[in-house]
């Protein structure tokens, strides 16, 4: 899981911003929303304009010279701060694979090209990438002819696509868990029309794409459900290709024009559901946008059964900042180029019994 993640001189970040998803903390209550010292589930609390999403720009960030996603094109815009006389943005990533630590840091002009980077698992330098020197020290990729890669690409990109690297050897292993992990990353944003950054969807429009799954229209009536929506749905195709309808006492119409904003949302994020076995990470940049509170609950609740996926979610709702749903060291405020936890922002002793929404509307957490 990503462990921290530290980010300088991108967008409103100018300072280092740096993100620890660590936890030192011994709360006897929501033990599942911390996994081997790690933060697995967490929300980021903050004003507009306090870099929620940009936050989630910068995390996703890795995955844009690591795999084959790329961003639209409005999202590189800016992409050094613009107040900074350098434009150099860097950033350094944490991850923890049982007890090995794995490091990646690099440095950018631009969101397309890496101009330095470093690999290090459990402290030691592995990959290299620099003006004066490059080597990678992997078992397998011993032979690689580094005169063939022309920089154009990540060195790790290319380690990676032309090396078959010893799975036994304990650092090789590291290394491939740290891709693979990347390559199942995903960014979703459900704010000025559904936007996603991560594995590929196939399939067209939103109902479409639930048409080609396997019993996609059931599993999405029980997913509504769930969510207090109760819809009867079915796949037809009436000559124009598959979609599904809604079955309102005799008639059967169209669902499309019938979702409200909140229920297209719930259908995105369905959508990326079915696709859980295949993510490691999830970040939700103002997930409950057009949420009632009770729903933004469902939905929190829903992904934090997922054990094997680490979740961020951004919000500016206060009313799911509670410990019934998680604790004061998984809540984070996020301004002034900070992000700290709930606990470290007091000096009290938080229990269980401690209104988390209270205190904070209270000013109770301040630096």
């Amino acid at each position: 899981m990503l462990a921290e993640f530290r980010v300088k001189n991108y967008k409103n970040f100018r300072d280092e911003l740096r993100f620890s998803l660590e936890s030192g903390k011994n709360y006897e209550f929501n033990q599942e929303a911390v996994q081997n010292g790690i933060i697995k589930d967490s929300v980021v609390i903050g004003y507009n304009a306090s870099g929620k999403t940009n936050l989630g720009l910068a995390m996703m960030d890795i995955i844009v010279h690591l795999t084959n996603q790329k961003w639209s094109k409005g999202y590189s815009l800016f992409y050094s701060n613009l107040y900074s006389q350098d434009d150099i943005v860097s950033f350094v990533y944490k991850f923890k694979f049982d007890t090995h630590v794995l490091e990646y840091a690099y440095e950018k002009e631009d969101q397309e090209h890496v101009i330095r980077e470093t690999v290090k698992i459990d402290g030691k330098k592995v990959l290299v990438n620099d003006i004066e020197v490059c080597f990678v020290n992997l078992k397998g990729a011993e032979t690689l002819n580094l005169d063939n890669w022309d920089g154009s690409i990540s060195l790790v990109k290319y380690v990676y696509a032309n090396t078959i690297l010893d799975k036994e050897d304990k650092e090789c292993f590291v290394f491939l868990q740290f891709l693979n992990f990347v390559n199942q990353m995903v960014w979703l944003s459900s704010t000025e029309g559904l936007r996603s950054l991560g594995t590929d969807l196939s399939g067209g429009n939103l109902l479409e794409a639930i048409c080609n799954l396997k019993s996609g229209a059931e599993e999405l009536e029980a997913f509504l459900r769930e969510a207090g929506l109760a819809y009867k749905l079915v796949i037809r195709d009436k000559g124009e290709g598959k979609t599904i309808y809604c079955k309102m006492g005799k008639r059967e119409v169209p669902f499309a024009p019938l979702m409200s904003s909140g229920t297209r949302s719930l259908v995105f994020l369905f959508l990326w559901y079915m696709r859980r076995t295949s993510l490691s990470f999830i970040f939700i940049d103002e997930f409950d946008a057009f949420y009632h509170t009770d729903l933004s609950i469902a939905v929190i609740n829903k992904l934090l059964a997922e054990e094997h996926i680490q979740v961020v979610f951004t919000s500016h709702n206060t009313d799911i900042i509670s410990n019934e749903l998680l604790r004061p060291d998984c809540y984070f405020i996020l301004g002034d180029n900070r992000i700290q936890p709930f606990c470290n922002l007091t000096d009290k002793a938080l229990r269980e019994a401690h209104n988390l929404q209270k205190m904070y509307k209270a000013g109770a957490f301040h630096e």
